[in-house]
């Protein structure tokens, strides 16, 4: 919208931008900075704040604004903001007043008619402008909204469809069409159409609740989980986002509870065996016994780099460990990586910034190939991980030195983090 050109047609124009894309939403917020320190006529001036509040969804600013405004423009405002406080027989008035100044405030008024339950009415309005040459996204939009709203659903997907061919980022149409296939029970293509949806308005946020709520039903709670932050992270007061959200992590807890009752019943029973239970090699035999490792539960809890740490421990008696620990379903450090295992889960349920930091992939930290070979060998998969390592654990890594060491802690610091205490 340039300063020379402010009328009905722009302001609708940059509002659906707005709603479509958050850097347009950030750039229009820092032109109505702008606007305080601007030398234009006091009511052009007037007029650009009210459009710009309108449009970021300040209302009380934008009304207060328009105090001694007069004209087409001014009134089209008037009905916006009126409309979106549901105060529809102000907003037909102004809007119904406002139609001279672009055709596409039909489409506005039609909006204000269906809300007041007028829909048939709308539909009218909207049959006018069409026939005077009117055909676009939003027209579309509003006719199909009309049409669900009168029971007439295989219509007003038409209308939908129709919207999207003519802009497919028109978040509305999209989350209407996705909506209606949704309770038709066509849930690939409502989740194909419901991730299409973007910007930062309501559509978006319907849209990951929405879909979160799919995936939920599909026991996809990691995915659910990630859609309701999502809507959240656009609207934090939404009550529906943040209720689903709570309901998702319960459940999750539940499911990996129930998931792993069953695996610690199944474990718990191969854990207790005696190690003396297996034929080992002397050398074996003996080291274990003065690492005080008396069950193969004690045994997952050693890693490679520990046993062959230890004293007359080589090689082959590693081999000898792992071909029996296999022969099981186990492997060394097993129960080191359970932990992070639910270190990690636990990350991803609660988010915030620092959460996000811990859960970040190694990768992240873009280490040398000699330190990345390392990390593998620990099983180390995020920056979580490496913190809850000692310099000591690094240390006895097979090829991991004190400049591997002296990276890994330089990365960390950037981060602000640090190996774990030794102590």
């Amino acid at each position: 919208m340039s300063r020379t050109a402010l009328d009905a047609e722009a302001i609708l124009q940059l509002r659906e931008a707005v709603n479509k894309s958050i850097v347009e939403r950030k750039a229009l917020q820092a032109r109505l900075h702008d606007l305080d320190s601007a030398s234009l006529p006091k009511e052009e001036k007037a007029l650009r704040q009210a459009a710009f509040n309108w449009i970021l969804g300040h209302l009380d600013e934008a009304e207060a604004a328009l105090k001694g405004v007069s004209g087409a423009v001014a009134r089209l405002i008037k009905g916006g903001v009126a409309l979106d406080r549901g105060q529809f027989d102000q907003a037909l008035g102004d809007l119904q007043a406002a139609q001279s100044a672009s055709p596409r405030v039909a489409v506005e008024l039609a909006a204000a008619l269906r809300q007041k339950g007028q829909p048939e009415e709308a539909l009218t309005v909207l049959a006018k402008a069409e026939a005077a040459g009117l055909t676009d996204s939003s027209l579309m939009l509003q006719q199909g909204w009309c049409l669900e709203t009168l029971g007439r659903h295989e219509a007003a997907c038409e209308c939908y469809e129709k919207a999207m061919e003519l802009d497919p980022q028109n978040g509305h149409a999209v989350f209407r069409l996705a909506y209606y296939l949704d309770l038709r029970g066509e849930d690939d293509r409502a989740i194909e159409l419901y991730r299409r949806v973007v910007g930062p308005g309501a559509a978006f946020v319907n849209a990951m609740v929405n879909l979160g709520l799919l995936y939920e039903d599909r026991d996809d709670l990691d995915s659910a989980i990630a859609c309701f932050k999502d809507a959240l992270k656009s609207e934090p007061t939404n009550r529906r986002a943040a209720l689903y959200l709570r309901d998702a992590v319960e459940s999750l807890d539940m499911y990996y509870d129930e998931g792993q009752r069953k695996e610690t019943d199944r474990l718990e029973a191969v854990l207790r065996i005696p190690v003396n239970d297996f034929e080992l090699s002397v050398r074996s035999r003996n080291c274990l016994a003065k690492m005080n490792v008396k069950t193969l539960a004690d045994l997952v809890r050693k890693t490679e780099p520990e046993l062959l740490a230890y004293k007359n421990f080589g090689e082959t008696s590693l081999r000898e460990i792992k071909a029996l620990l296999e022969s099981k379903g186990l492997r060394l450090g097993m129960h080191k990586e359970e932990e992070q295992r639910k270190v990690r889960a636990q990350r991803l349920r609660l988010g915030g910034p620092e959460n996000a930091a811990l859960a970040k992939p190694i990768t992240d930290l873009e280490l040398s190939v000699r330190s990345r070979k390392c990390m593998q060998r620990l099983n180390v998969e995020t920056v979580g991980d490496v913190i809850e390592k000692t310099e000591a654990d690094l240390l006895a890594t097979k090829n991991f030195g004190q400049t591997s060491l002296n990276e890994v802690k330089t990365k960390l610091a950037e981060l602000g983090l640090s190996l774990k205490s030794g102590e």
